[in-house]
This record gives structure tokens, sequence and C-alpha cells, in this order.
């Protein structure tokens, strides 16, 4: 089977094509994959940068209770999975979740880490480190982002509610939301990539399989009956025109075939005359 010029054409046509295609709809998955990874966080930071803008309002005026309004209503919205607001000691001063309310996050964990890294708290952090992904504890895959409250003049010359000036950052509000339609998403794109592949692997071999069988295999095939017999033939005939090098091979046995056939006839005319010269002289 595997001697055959079909079959160590196609194979290793096959194979190479397969490998391409996989690689590239490998790349262009991972590539879709993170410019979608990165939307999702992206939108996450918008989200959480409207939810400080919302209350900006109520933490002005120290109007605690329209403030907790404001994050429990949010906090119901569809994807939230956890909001809250943490002062700058890390306590939960607001919360979607209500026995949250009064503890203390822990620093080491991430999300903290980033600004509580040294003995002093940075004041800047990084949008890359404000993203963290991580399940929690009902298995639910979690897109969290931490925007930091910082500290306005608003904030530290209003009579109802001081902070020196000194103070940067005021607290951090911290909302993480379900991963689940992103990873259906992504799910669906992985499947869809796949059909694609198989499709184009399917078409491109097959396409390719066809044109080699056309263009060669097919002549070959014709050459192959045509040179099993040695006696002359009309190749115009047998074999059609215009499939190049197999033509021109053809035309050459035919040639061979010719001239071998007109030694034959020259050796069997040589020994008829030369039996005839034989008889005449015996006789």
């Amino acid at each position: 089977m595997f001697q055959s010029v079909a079959t160590r054409s196609i194979i290793p046509v096959g194979l190479a094509v397969t490998g391409f295609v996989a690689i590239c709809c490998l790349s262009l998955y991972s590539i879709m994959k993170q410019d979608m990874i990165d939307d999702a966080a992206q939108s996450g930071r918008n989200i959480a940068n409207t939810v400080v803008l919302s209350t900006r309002y109520a933490m002005l005026h120290n109007d605690r209770q329209h403030l907790g309004s404001i994050i429990a209503n949010i906090g119901q919205h569809q994807g939230v999975e956890h909001l809250r607001v943490f002062n700058h000691d890390g306590y939960i001063t607001f919360s979607r979740n209500q026995s949250e309310i009064g503890q203390q996050v822990n620093k080491k964990v991430e999300g903290c880490s980033g600004c509580h890294s040294g003995e002093k708290p940075a004041e800047q952090l990084a949008t890359v480190k404000q993203t963290r992904r991580f399940t929690n504890e009902r298995g639910v895959q979690v897109l969290a982002m931490t925007q930091p409250i910082y500290n306005e003049p608003s904030c530290s010359t209003t009579t109802c509610h001081y902070h020196p000036s000194t103070q940067k950052v005021l607290g951090m509000l911290d909302i993480g939301l379900d991963q689940g339609p992103l990873q259906n998403s992504l799910a669906l794109m992985r499947y869809r990539m796949i059909v694609f592949t198989l499709m184009t692997l399917v078409l491109t071999v097959g396409g390719v399989a066809a044109l080699l069988n056309r263009s060669f295999f097919v002549p070959l095939k014709k050459l192959l009956a045509i040179t099993s017999d040695e006696k002359t033939c009309d190749f115009e005939q047998e074999l059609e025109s215009g499939y190049g090098e197999l033509s021109i091979l053809a035309r050459n046995y035919q040639r061979i075939v010719a001239r071998l056939n007109d030694t034959r006839e020259a050796l069997a005319r040589c020994r008829s005359c030369s039996k005839e010269k034989d008889g005449a002289d015996n006789g």
C-alpha cells in the first residue's frame, strides 16, 4: 500500500496541511481567547469605575444608608458574584452580603498583595494587578476587579465627611463577575474552530488529492498500462495531450519501442538471409 506513488504523495501532503492548519487554528484561538478575556476584564474595570462614580455623592455626604442601598442594588445584578467596599484599614464597610460587613480582609490574598507587598501600601496599582481570577466557595469561576477609591479635594475639605489631604487612598471597591458566560462563549468558539479546522482539512486534502489524481495519477496509470505492453501503439489516443512531462515520457518510450522493433526486424532479416545463404552453399 505504501509503495504506491499515490499513497506516498498524498500522506505527506495531508500531514503537512494538518500540521499547518492545526498550528494556525491554535494560534488564532489563543489570540482570540486572550482578547476576549482582556475585553471582559476591561468591562469589569469599567463597571467598578461606574460603581465608584455612582457612590461618590453618597460618600461626600456620608450618607451610609444611601451608599449601602446602592451597593446592595448593584450587587443583585445578574452576573455579579460579590461587591464590597472596604476602608483604608481593610475592614469591609459595605457589601451585598451583609454577613461580611465588619470583617477584615486578608491582605495576603491575591488582589490585596499587589498593594500590600511592601512595608507601606502602594498608592498606585497597575491595571493588570487590579484584575484576578479564581473559583469561589460555590465553585463559580470569578473575574474580580479591585478599584481604589482615591481621596479628592472635596473629600478633605467637606465639613460633614472629613479626610486628611495626606491620605491618598480612602478605601477599595472589590467587584467579582461570573465568568460563566465568558467560558460558554469560549467553549462555543472552540467547537466552531474545531469544525472549521476539520472542514478545512477535508476540503484541502480532498482538493489536493483530486487535483493530483486528475493531473498525475490518472495519466500515470495510463502510462503504466501502455508501457506494460512492448508493442507500439498510438499514444495520442491512449494518453491525452497536455500532461507535460508524462506526455514527453510517453513519446520517448514510443521512440525506444519503435527502434527496438526495428532492430529486432533487422536482426530477424539478417538471420533469414544467413540461413538462405547457408542453404545455398550446402546445395
